[in-house]
C-alpha cells in the first residue's frame, strides 16, 4: 500500500504537480487531456523540454492544441542525463522571464528535466536558495539521481558551493551573473538570448529538436 501511494502521482496522475500555486505547474508528456488542462488551469504558456518534430505525434498534437487555444508553446529540448550547458541555462532563464503565465513545464516523464526547470523557477522567481529549490528534484515525481539524471543537479550544487565559499546569500540577479561568468561550462558566454513571446517558439538553439527519452 505504501508503494502504491508513492507511485500514484507518476502512474495515475500524469506526474502532475504544482510548483507555484496558480502560476506554475509541472507534468509528464501531456496526452489527450491537454485541452482540458489548458482550460482548467487557464494556461498562458507551455514549455516542452523533451523536444520533438512534426513527425512525432505527441509533439504535433501538443503544438496544435497550444495554437488552437492561444497558448504560447516553447520548445527547449534538453538532455535528461547530461550536464546543462551555459547556453541552455541562459535559454531556460530567458523563457521563464518572457513567457506568459500560468505556465506548464513538462518533459517525457516529468521527473528530471522538469525538476530542473522547476528548481530554476524557484530560484529565479521565488528567490529560494539552491538547497531549497532542489526540492523540485523529488522521488515523489519519480526522480532518482543515478545513471545520468544526477548531472542535472550540478549547476545548483556548484552555485551553492560558490555562495558558501564567498559567504554570500542567494538572490536572482547574483545567480544570473554566476551563470554568465562562473558556471563551469565549455561553451563561451555570448550574451543573454532574446526570447520573444509567441504562439510557437523554438528555443533549442543549442540542442537538436528531436524527441529525447
Amino acid at each position: 500500500m505504501a508503494g502504491a501511494g508513492f507511485f500514484h502521482r507518476p502512474l495515475f496522475r500524469n506526474n502532475f504537480g504544482v510548483v507555484d500555486p496558480g502560476r506554475v505547474f509541472r507534468s509528464a508528456q501531456p496526452g489527450a487531456n491537454l485541452d482540458d488542462t489548458i482550460r482548467r488551469y487557464r494556461l498562458g504558456a507551455i514549455v516542452n523540454l523533451r523536444g520533438g518534430s512534426e513527425s512525432d505525434a505527441f509533439y504535433r498534437d501538443e503544438a496544435l492544441a497550444a495554437e488552437r487555444l492561444g497558448v504560447e508553446f516553447y520548445d527547449l529540448a534538453l538532455s535528461a542525463t547530461q550536464r546543462p550547458s551555459r547556453r541552455e541555462l541562459m535559454l531556460a532563464l530567458a523563457v521563464l522571464d518572457r513567457c506568459r503565465y500560468p505556465l506548464l513545464i513538462h518533459c517525457k516523464s516529468g521527473a528530471d528535466r522538469t525538476g530542473m526547470l522547476s528548481a530554476l523557477y524557484r530560484m529565479e522567481v521565488l528567490g529560494e536558495p539552491p538547497e531549497r529549490a532542489m526540492g523540485a528534484f523529488s522521488m515523489t515525481y519519480n526522480h532518482f539521481p543515478i545513471f545520468g539524471p544526477e548531472r542535472l543537479h550540478e549547476p545548483f550544487e556548484e552555485y551553492a558551493r560558490w555562495l558558501a565559499d564567498g559567504g554570500l546569500r542567494h538572490d536572482p540577479a547574483q545567480f544570473r551573473r554566476w551563470v554568465e561568468t562562473e558556471y563551469r561550462a565549455e561553451d563561451p558566454f555570448t550574451g543573454w538570448p532574446e526570447i520573444l513571446p509567441g504562439r510557437r517558439v523554438r528555443v533549442a538553439e543549442s540542442s537538436p529538436r528531436r524527441a529525447r527519452p
